[in-house]
């Protein structure tokens, strides 16, 4: 449903996306196998760019629906024809008309060379029941370090990411390891690392990574908690380099109470018009003026994805206020957009396209 001030929020019943991408060689394939074998799968549907760079000749494929293949374990593969939002709304209409089996989440595997954003906005585009669960990218331990520094394509696709999967980390010893998570942690300082060896990937290293139908706050928790993390102990472990190779950086923004819809609304809109090719991700939960839910906002440069509420009452315990929005961006300041959102906030519209200003300090 839409609502009156201008964010559009999904209903509970769309089916979670997952994005899987990585650089060219890091292990994108070989994660994808592994999940394709896991037999608590079957009511997934997934999207590859090119059957046959997927290797399925010992998955015994049960059943071939036109560019549909059914596997053993009930999972759905199928090749993207045209584009991404063509592929979502022919498997809703086959899944709807029962054609082919139900399924209540989708992963979405892209090319090693793919920037993760069209791909994100096709989900948005397509007008299909879905929304956004996570971004999950893999990153090749032997080589992070060189792609990371020489490749923008790395360097997007890591900024992006909810969960990083370091790859081939049996190939490294601890110290390249460590120094590769350093280098990923140059583009993205909040995003979960997972080290996996071959083998070593689980559903759960891939899905539920978004904060809605959390039990308690343990979902939710994972969603923004390493936020909070990597400013306090990585940063001390680390060093003081975090967030600013490449002139990638993350802020967490915070209300210090509930927020009006309409502010919520004005802010997004100012920040995302102005500064959109700056920022690569925002996400958040927030909570809004007379709502007992906290409202789940995901944005990709200029294009703000439809809400979704949490289900169940909102846990004002986390932040004074409830709520907290992560910027990933590039060369903005902190302070300038943590100012804007109090502006707006504080019902000072008219500060509010002063501080977002271009020739600001913003």
């Amino acid at each position: 449903m839409t609502q009156g001030w201008g964010v559009q929020v999904n209903t509970p019943q769309t089916v979670p996306v997952t994005v899987i991408t990585g650089f060219l060689g890091s292990g994108k394939t070989t994660v994808l196998n592994q999940l394709l074998r896991a037999p608590d799968l079957a009511d997934t549907a997934v999207i590859i760019n090119e059957f046959g760079e997927i290797s399925l000749d010992h998955l015994l494929i049960e059943q071939a629906i036109e560019n549909a293949v059914l596997l053993k374990n009930g999972c759905i593969c199928c090749t993207v024809r045209g584009d991404i939002a063509d592929t979502l709304a022919e498997l809703f209409r086959r899944r709807d008309s029962g054609d082919l089996p139900w399924f209540s989440r989708i992963a979405i595997e892209t090319t090693g060379l793919a920037d993760p954003a069209p791909v994100v906005h096709s989900i948005l585009d397509s007008g299909q029941p879905c929304h956004l669960d996570g971004i999950v990218v893999t990153i090749d331990a032997v080589h992070a370090r060189h792609q990371l520094a020489h490749q923008s394509e790395a360097q997007n696709q890591a900024a992006f990411a909810d969960r990083i999967l370091l790859t081939k980390t049996d190939l490294v010893s601890p110290a390249q390891e460590a120094a590769a998570e350093r280098a990923i942690r140059g583009c993205n300082s909040m995003a979960t690392i997972r080290a996996v060896a071959r083998d070593g990937v689980t559903p759960h290293d891939v899905f539920g990574l978004g904060p809605e139908h959390a039990e308690h706050d343990s979902r939710r928790a994972r969603w923004l908690q390493p936020i909070q993390h990597d400013h306090h102990a990585d940063h001390h472990d680390h060093g003081h380099d975090h967030g600013h190779h490449h002139g990638i950086d993350s802020v967490v923004i915070r209300a210090t109470g509930p927020v009006s819809p309409d502010a919520l609304a004005l802010w997004l809109d100012s920040v995302l018009s102005l500064h959109g090719a700056d920022i690569l991700r925002l996400k958040g939960l927030v909570a809004l003026q007379g709502e007992p839910r906290l409202l789940v906002v995901q944005a990709v440069h200029h294009v703000l994805h439809p809400s979704t509420w949490l289900p169940e009452p909102a846990r004002r315990a986390r932040g004074e206020g409830g709520t907290e929005i992560v910027v990933i961006h590039r060369g903005l300041s902190a302070a300038g957009l943590q100012a804007s959102f109090d502006a707006a906030v504080s019902h000072q519209l008219l500060l509010v396209s002063a501080i977002t200003g271009r020739n600001t300090s913003l």
